[in-house]
């Protein structure tokens, strides 16, 4: 063993300097070269941003409510609500369903289509995409209203609220007939109205494809609504309607976890900025106690489950919606007072590397304003997301490409917290 006395061990001295230099590298190594790294990656640098719809444009006063989807061939499908008249939901206008196609990953965009030609003054809202991965088969689901009626005026065992889907065999070049599913998607003598997601819907391990909605619902004697999901074993031909959850919710995005679980993650009915999240172990037929989830104002917002080959656990689950004003109030359940043209701003991700439970990683998409936003893969490159912006509410509907290596520094950041 080495002496203290430095006059006479000198070779252990130097011993001791090396092993100290070697530690100090190690450490260094370990912990700053990778904080470093997170501080100086420059998120902005790498995002590209395009403009799909324009208000005013194409001849529709607005476009809104989007979803976006990618076919198994790599096309790209985003569709909107295009609101011929004016901004208001259904109720308030002619709204038709439109969309257009990416060839190439999301950085250019065909010319407009319609998917739905509503009848004059009717609406369809609401378009919530699928793909069937064993067929490429892409279901749209949507709502259709008759000309002034709407979520707060529909009434029960008329056709004042109905549903439909669609689907293209030819990854959204072409579309099916409509085909009715109101007496499946919903109660059709209790309910006055029913609708999809919006977003999209998912396909599970097992096959089966799930379909997110929401509709009436009583909490302590007041009329709400709550959110459930509409499945199908069959490959599309049948659809049944799941349980709702305890809480009172509408607006609502469902991703599968790596146990075969569903986690629902709600928008809020009220003025609470905290999301609700539940969990079904049933594939969706039930949902036990919900909790409060992320805190953000209420809106729409969209979650998808991104596999990382190179990862530990082999996927994370990815989340995007709105932040909202620096000065706004954050503590869960307590009550937004502020209007959404203020509240509606900073589109932010969100990454959970332990299956939802947390969201320790975070990076900007867009500072401004934003409302609705959906997340789609992009195969080979990464992930893009569809989302409302400009002169809220009713802008621009914009879509940003997010490469892998932006998601693999965020992935190691939430790894580290």
């Amino acid at each position: 063993m080495c002496a203290i006395n430095i006059n006479d061990n000198k070779p252990c001295l130097l011993i001791m300097i090396y092993i100290s230099a070697l530690l100090y590298f190690i450490i260094f190594f370990l912990f700053y070269i990778p904080s470093l790294k997170a501080q100086t990656f420059q998120v902005d640098d790498y995002l590209q941003h395009s403009v799909i719809f324009t208000m005013g444009e194409e001849g529709y006063h607005n476009y809104r409510i989007p979803s976006v989807v990618q076919a198994k061939n790599g096309t790209l499908i985003a569709i909107v609500e295009g609101r011929r008249d004016k901004r208001g939901d259904p109720g308030a206008g002619h709204i038709d369903l439109v969309y257009k196609l990416s060839f190439d990953g999301g950085r250019n965009w065909s010319p407009i289509r319609v998917l739905v030609q509503s009848r004059e003054n009717w609406a369809a809202s609401n378009p919530t995409a699928l793909v069937d991965s064993t067929n490429g088969r892409i279901y749209v689901f949507y709502a259709v209203w008759m000309p002034g009626r709407g979520s707060h005026n529909s009434r029960p065992g008329t056709p004042d609220n109905q549903l439909w889907m669609r689907y293209s065999d030819d990854h959204g070049m072409n579309w099916s007939a409509a085909e009715e599913i109101t007496r499946q998607g919903k109660d059709y003598q209790r309910w006055g109205r029913a609708s999809f997601g919006p977003g999209h819907g998912i396909q599970l391990q097992n096959g089966r494809l799930i379909v997110p909605m929401s509709g009436p619902a009583e909490f302590d004697g007041i009329q709400e609504t709550a959110s459930y999901a509409l499945y199908s074993d069959d490959g599309g031909k049948n659809w049944i309607r799941g349980g709702q959850i305890n809480a009172p919710t509408n607006e609502n995005t469902i991703v599968e976890l790596r146990n075969g679980d569903l986690l629902m993650d709600a928008r809020p009915r009220g003025r609470s900025n905290a999301r609700w999240v539940a969990i079904s172990k049933d594939r969706g037929e039930s949902w036990g106690d919900p909790i409060q989830g992320l805190i953000s104002p209420v809106i729409h917002a969209s979650i998808i489950r991104y596999f990382q080959p190179d990862s530990p656990d082999n996927s994370l689950l990815i989340w995007s919606g709105i932040k909202g004003p620096e000065f706004m109030n954050r503590i869960p359940g307590h009550e937004i007072d502020y209007p959404n043209r203020i509240l509606r701003t900073n589109l932010v991700m969100r990454v959970s590397v332990d299956q939802g439970k947390t969201f320790p990683a975070e990076f900007w998409i867009h500072k401004g304003p934003a409302a609705y936003s959906v997340i789609t893969l992009i195969e080979d490159y990464g992930i893009g997301v569809i989302w409302e912006g400009g002169n809220l509410p009713t802008g621009t509907v914009n879509f940003t490409r997010i490469p892998k290596e932006v998601i693999r520094v965020f992935l190691d950041l939430s790894q580290k917290k």
